[in-house]
């Protein structure tokens, strides 16, 4: 499994807009492979905001096939755009090497 967080620094005080961006279900549910996603605000108080998309994926050509397809294309074009309010982002890839989970849920 890998991870793909992507950190995106945003106007101070729209980050909740990229939030609610992602607050529906979308079209990267069904895409192969996808395990999960998250968004994760940084609640230190910073110069910008600051919202860190991370997505689960069973390997990174599943996340890479999601970013050449015509349903992300079509999820990042158009209305769906990059808003002005991002003022940029970083990718990061993480490979998980050890997943741990309370008792009671790995029995």
């Amino acid at each position: 499994m890998i991870i793909v967080a992507n950190k995106t620094i945003i106007k101070k005080g729209e980050g909740h807009k990229l939030v609610d961006r992602f607050n529906k279900v979308g079209k990267i549910e069904n895409a192969r492979g996808f395990l999960g996603l998250e968004v994760l605000v940084n609640s230190k108080p910073k110069e910008n905001d600051e919202v860190t998309i991370s997505t689960r994926w069973e390997e990174k050509e599943h996340f890479h096939a999601w970013t050449a397809s015509d349903s992300f294309r079509e999820a990042h074009s158009g209305k769906n755009a990059r808003p002005d309010y991002i003022l940029g982002n970083e990718i990061e890839f993480y490979n998980v090497e050890i997943v741990r989970m309370p008792i009671a849920q790995a029995q």
